[in-house]
């Protein structure tokens, strides 16, 4: 596949492949969570002339946003760290069982928040949105009881992953400010600026800038001297706690709080760029490529964030899909190499070598062209209240969904094929 490959018998894996959980786990929230972003997409072309309009308070509107943040990238981000954790923590997975009942609570809580958007009918929404926050919960005790079982210093990961989680429940707690917000207890929009900046920065943002600090560095064989990643996410914690006080005071703060957030962006970019030039491998990973164009949208949706624009929200969710696939793209390949090495004799580890061979390389390039292309028609739509072009915005996702299948599943069938003509 054009890569170099380290010697086996002398690689020292930083993380315990042989805590991962079974891969159905992990699968099970990835592949509902690309059912929802299809879903979104299809009803992003149907209430087209609603989101060219602007018509955000519409019911219809609200639940596709909440197809592709509850269900798609909270989705994504617990498949992940059902599989992350155990791995990097060197903790033991949770039980099959737990998890099954976890995703269909959490399952059941976002069909039934969707269909009573679609419905309007307030009372379903309200015992769904329970049942939702129910699951973030039962969730939430899994991931910061595997942590605090944890002998692994408590580092900028460590406490990333607890701020993140800590997000995700206050994204919830501003649902029910929402709520309240509807029957005239605060101001509607005011809520819904800190809510949507509580789901994007606070769990979204912090958990991306944790994970990447293993990741880049993995990716690009770097040991990422001189890197400080923990500032990025003070950057970012700071902005959220400004957009918290925005409800008490005034919008101005959630405008300083969004310049914190444009300068954490450029802060990652360029501590993204040194870990890549300081990395060894023989070849460019090319998931680079994609990872680089999510965070130019990123910081793109960070400066429209400092003037309220609704234009930032379009371009954060482009941002946060692109750096999703790019990084699925090597992600998903490695879940599907360790469940299989498991199967096969001798050090589990193997599964990383086997992973290089079950990739696309340039899926990632194609995830950025498409992530930028599908943003650029996004915020023209908006712009011009076209509604065509919020349409062709969701056909650049259901392309995205098919060449993303269509790649890695080529790409894994090769490694199988390498790995049985070369055992």
């Amino acid at each position: 596949m054009g890569h170099s490959v380290p010697d086996a018998a002398h690689y020292k894996p930083s993380i315990n492949i042989a805590q991962a959980p079974p891969a159905g786990g992990p699968l099970l929230y990835i592949g509902s969570a690309y059912g929802f972003l299809i879903a979104a997409a299809i009803l992003l072309t149907v209430y087209r002339a609603q989101v060219a309009r602007g018509d955000y308070g519409d019911p219809r509107v609200i639940m596709v946003v909440h197809f592709f943040t509850l269900g798609f990238l909270s989705m994504t981000a617990m498949g992940i760290l059902t599989q992350w954790i155990p791995v990097v923590f060197d903790v033991p997975p949770l039980g099959v069982k737990r998890t099954a009942v976890q995703f269909g609570v959490y399952l059941a809580g976002v069909l039934g928040f969707a269909w009573g958007l679609a419905q309007q009918n307030w009372v379903l929404l309200a015992v769904s949105g329970t049942v939702l926050a129910i699951a973030i919960v039962m969730w939430s005790a899994g991931a910061m009881g595997q942590l605090a079982e944890s002998s692994k210093p408590r580092d900028t990961v460590y406490r990333g992953i607890q701020g993140a989680v800590a997000g995700f429940n206050l994204t919830w707690v501003l649902g029910v400010f929402m709520a309240l917000s509807f029957l005239g207890w605060w101001p509607e929009y005011q809520v819904l600026r800190v809510h949507i900046a509580t789901a994007l920065a606070a769990w979204l943002g912090v958990l991306v800038l944790t994970v990447q600090v293993k990741l880049n560095p993995m990716f690009s064989m770097s040991k990422a001297q001189g890197v400080r990643p923990a500032l990025p996410l003070y950057l970012v914690a700071a902005g959220v706690v400004l957009a918290w006080g925005s409800l008490f005071t005034s919008a101005l703060l959630m405008r300083v709080g969004a310049v914190l957030w444009t300068v954490a962006a450029l802060v990652a970019a360029e501590q993204l760029a040194r870990v890549v030039r300081q990395g060894k491998t023989e070849r460019f990973d090319r998931v680079f490529v994609g990872v680089g164009a999510a965070w130019l949208l990123l910081l793109a949706a960070a400066v429209e964030a400092v003037w309220l624009s609704p234009l930032a929200i379009f371009l954060a969710f482009w941002a946060l899909l692109t750096l999703i696939f790019s990084y699925q793209a090597r992600i998903v390949p490695f879940v599907v190499a360790v469940a299989v090495a498991k199967k096969l004799p001798g050090p589990v580890f193997k599964a990383f070598f086997m992973a290089q061979a079950m990739h696309s390389k340039n899926q990632p390039v194609i995830v950025g062209i498409l992530g930028i292309t599908g943003a650029v028609l996004s915020v023209a739509g908006g712009v011009e209240g076209t509604a065509g072009l919020e349409a062709a915005s969701g056909a650049v996702v259901l392309f995205m969904v098919i060449s993303q299948l269509v790649n890695m599943g080529a790409a894994m069938a090769r490694g199988r094929k390498q790995g049985a003509a070369h055992p």
